[in-house]
């Protein structure tokens, strides 16, 4: 039995052996496509040629290992996908999504009613946090109002009445303000700082909004909203993605929408990167071909949200 299993490891390790090699001399053609694309503008992802290819490769396949090869061929093909992405990018360049480095001095405050600050100011339970958004030295230099809506709260930002909104983004290992995402999602606002305070026991994440995104060196969080294509395994396909590149969500929700045919969602994740990084970039360009529709919603530094 002992030599029985040495030898199928062995085996094992020759046929893995063989596809290492394969696997370099596929993705060096996969390099020189993503060279042909770059030149020529062309798109990477076709999902009707890569359902043509597994069909045409999966033929005959014995059907006891039908699904599993075909699931083999997926991620084979997704992680080609993913090389060319990237090499596409260094290629190219000019990541698509622009941003500022520097955050905006923000002097004039607008707040939701009864959320965060009332009209005397701010409450005691998030005095620290709202120290740490502004800076001990500026905070006697800053003014704020309170809205009824967030709408309101939009519509001041973008008509340059206030530098900012400020709102409590969710309530940490409870629940989060689908009314603050909403904002950001149909109002084109974007977070650029997030800072956590404790109010009777329960951590909340209070975060500033602008009309501009920002990305600093010291940024380690990214958020997004996605619409996955309604099919089968779509979701597993873009958690899959970010996965790949070794990112760790912190945060994942998701808001039902209705559609002509029904219903969709929309997923809401934040992940522990810095939107400058090349690889950060390169999995937003492969969100931007393969999801129905992909905003970023914000870039910031937060610390504390696992504590």
């Amino acid at each position: 039995t002992t030599l029985f299993r040495s030898e199928v490891r062995e085996g094992i390790d020759c046929v893995d052996s063989q596809m290492r090699q394969l696997f370099i001399e596929r993705m060096e053609l996969a390099d020189t496509v993503a060279q042909i694309k770059a030149e020529k503008g062309d798109t990477i992802y076709k999902p009707d040629r890569e359902a043509t290819l597994i069909e045409k490769q999966s033929a005959g396949m014995d059907e006891a290992l039908s699904m599993e090869y075909q699931a083999f061929l997926k991620r084979m093909i997704a992680v080609s996908r993913k090389y060319q992405y990237r090499r596409m990018l260094e290629l190219k360049g000019g990541f698509p999504h622009v941003y500022r480095t520097k955050e905006p001095l923000c002097r004039r405050l607008v707040a939701l009613a009864g959320e965060i600050m009332s009209d005397e100011g701010c409450s005691a339970s998030s005095d620290a946090a709202f120290s740490n958004l502004f800076g001990t030295g500026h905070r006697e230099e800053v003014t704020w109002e309170t809205v009824d809506s967030y709408g309101e709260m939009s519509r001041r930002i973008h008509g340059g009445e206030a530098d900012a909104g400020i709102g409590i983004l969710e309530e940490v290992g409870g629940g989060v303000s689908d009314g603050l995402h909403g904002l950001l999602v149909q109002q084109g606002l974007y977070i650029y700082k997030c800072e956590i305070y404790q109010n009777q026991g329960i951590l909340r994440k209070i975060a500033l909004l602008g009309k501009e995104l920002v990305v600093c060196r010291d940024h380690n969080r990214l958020k997004l909203a996605f619409v996955c294509p309604n099919t089968s395994g779509s979701l597993g396909n873009v958690l899959a993605m970010i996965a790949d590149y070794g990112f760790n969500l912190t945060e994942i929700h998701s808001a039902p929408f209705r559609v002509e045919s029904g219903w969709n969602y929309r997923f809401f994740v934040e992940m522990e990167v810095n939107l400058a990084k090349s690889n950060t970039q390169a999995l937003i360009c492969q969100l931007d071909q393969e999801t129905e529709e992909l905003r970023i919603l914000g870039s910031y530094c937060c610390h504390g949200d696992f504590v």
